[in-house]
This record gives C-alpha cells, structure tokens and sequence, in this order.
C-alpha cells in the first residue's frame, strides 16, 4: 500500500471508448470525443487535476476511483435503453455502449457511496437519474424548444436555447443566483421519469428537465446542457467546474491506494 498526499483534488472523467480504439465514424461521436477534450481542459482550468478513468475490470475500476476527489461524466452516446426497463431496438439510438454504460455507472455510485461531488453533463445528467432508479425519453419529438439543430447534411449540432434556474438551488448559486441562463444543448434523450432522491433545478421553455440535483448535503449535480461547447458565452463554462473544484476540495485527504499510478491528462 502506498499513501498519496495530493495537494490539489483529482477529478476523475470517465474516457470515451470510442476514441480509445481509430475513432467512431458516427459524427454526433465524433462531436463527443472532442467534447471529451474541452471537458479535461475545464477541470484543468480549475485548478484540479483530471484523472482519466480507461476501461477495466470491476477491482481495477475501484482502484482508480479510490484516487478521486471528485468526478465528471461527460457527454456521449445513448444510454442503452435496457438500463431502465427499455428496448435497445430504436432506429433513433446512436453510440449505445453497454461497456461505456458500465464504467459510467460504477463512478456515479462510488461518487454517490462515498459521498464525493459529481458532475453529470447530459448523458452524464442521464445516467445519474437511472443510477436513481429513473428513465429516459428515448427520442424527444419536437417542441417549442430545439434541444438541437440539424445541420444542411442531416447531422446534428448544438441549439442555444434558455434554462430558468430554481431559486436556492446549486446549480443557481453556481451562477451567481441568475434566474435564467442560456445553454448548448445537444441531445435528444431526457429525462422522463425522475430518480428517487433527486429533484429538478432547472428547466427549458418547453418544460424538459435542464438540471437536476440530489437532495441532502451531497454535492451531485447534472445538467443537459454542454457547458463546454463554448457557446454562447464562454464563461459560462468554467463556474461549474470551479464550483466542483471547491467541494472536491472538502474532501482533500491522503488517500491510501493500493500500488496503483492514477493516469492524469
């Protein structure tokens, strides 16, 4: 066993598989992966240090998790709809990964076990709600608020439509106590059902769920919107992540991890 003492908090962000191996041809993949990348450089500008989770074995999962303060789940593909009581045959679906599910799902829980700050950016959102024990739309139909825009060759790409945030809330003091924020949005799966535990904090026009939260004194939060896109206004990005950085650094302790070297961008 060895004892690390960190001086600043490790953040650990779950690696897109799909860029581990030539890279996903699927554009809206595509868009992922390099989100992935503005998303390390987020936590880096913080002032944390990001820990890149790869694939592993559920023991080694745990190891790498030991190493974190805190945890981001990033964007990407599908949430397989089996996770929830769903069919995986939707034509709509894109990017369904039951390995990517898994990985993502075991950082949520030893996130939410061990009482540690996480962040969940849309699918991220997704999962901590059926890590909770709720579900998904699978495929938004249309509604007075764009949750994406078709591009002229019939891709995807990021809509900016407003969120209205709750009053006394985490994700508004995030934001300085604004009442409402515009967004990237890039999805078209949501919540449907809520989580046991958690409550909505922010909400689109249209009524589509924009953030939620864990009640209690755990610092988990989820947003569906993709803070990183640098749109519309680039510093709406980093107050999430230095508002992570802050209650990652609440649980700056030496942590004792069995002879393992965690991987930082």
């Amino acid at each position: 066993m060895t004892m690390t003492e960190p001086t600043r908090p490790r953040i650990g962000i779950t690696a897109r598989l799909s860029r581990l191996g030539c890279g996903s041809t699927d554009p809206a993949m595509q868009e992922a992966e390099k989100a992935f990348d503005s998303v390390v450089a987020l936590i880096l500008e913080s002032g944390a240090e990001p820990v890149i989770i790869g694939p592993g074995t559920d023991e080694e999962l745990m190891e790498r998790f030991a190493c974190c303060h805190g945890f981001v789940l990033p964007g990407g593909g599908d949430v397989n709809p089996v996770l929830f009581g769903g069919a995986d045959d939707d034509p709509t679906l894109f990017g369904v990964d039951p390995e990517q599910d898994r990985i993502d799902m075991a950082a949520i829980r030893f996130g939410l076990d061990n009482g540690l700050p996480v962040l969940g950016i849309c699918r991220g959102m997704q999962l901590l709600n059926v890590a909770r024990g709720g579900s998904l739309h699978t495929d938004l139909r249309p509604s007075s608020v764009s949750h994406y825009e078709l591009r002229h060759n019939n891709t995807m790409d990021f809509a900016v439509h407003e969120a209205e945030l709750e009053a006394e809330s985490r994700v508004s003091a995030v934001f300085v106590g604004a009442a409402r924020i515009k967004v990237a949005s890039f999805h078209h799966q949501a919540i449907n059902v809520l989580g046991d535990g958690l409550r909505v904090t922010a909400h689109a026009d249209d009524g589509l769920a924009e953030a939620i939260e864990l009640t209690g004194e755990n610092w988990v939060l989820g947003i569906q919107w993709h803070p990183e896109a640098n749109l519309p206004e680039a510093e709406l990005g980093q107050p999430l992540f230095t508002a992570l950085k802050k209650e990652a650094e609440l649980t700056l302790l030496p942590l004792t991890t069995p002879n393992f070297e965690c991987q930082e961008a």
